[in-house]
């Protein structure tokens, strides 16, 4: 089931799990940009948290995936572009979120991980 596509979580997801069927669902109906980044972050929710909709994504989530990543090395310019992906997919799919979700942002991620530092 599409491996390739969740290579930066260094795992393979199988089928059944929400980021494999949010990812066969973009891919089918891709509209550029955004959308294996959001299914790698469906992918950690399930595992971390057990969360099986996209209705219980939190803007924290996502900070906490990206806090993750640079964990693991990855470049400011690169969470910066998986924040301008999650950003996309929020517009494209309103449908996925709750009416109440909060749209990540740089500064956002910025301060999240300052006072997450300091505590």
């Amino acid at each position: 089931m599409k491996k390739d596509f969740f290579d930066a979580l260094q795992e393979v997801y199988t089928k059944g799990g929400i980021g494999n069927t949010l990812m066969c669902h973009f891919f089918e109906n891709s509209t550029g940009g955004g959308e294996s980044q959001f299914a790698k972050l469906a992918v950690y929710m399930e595992w971390k948290y057990g969360i099986t909709c996209t209705k219980q994504v939190k803007k924290e989530h996502m900070y906490e995936l990206l806090e993750l990543l640079k964990e693991h090395g990855f470049q400011e310019t690169t969470l910066k572009g998986y924040i301008s992906a999650f950003r996309q997919v929020y517009k494209r799919n309103k449908h996925l979120f709750l009416e109440s979700f909060e749209i990540p942002s740089n500064s956002g991620f910025e301060n999240w991980a300052e006072k997450r530092n300091t505590k």
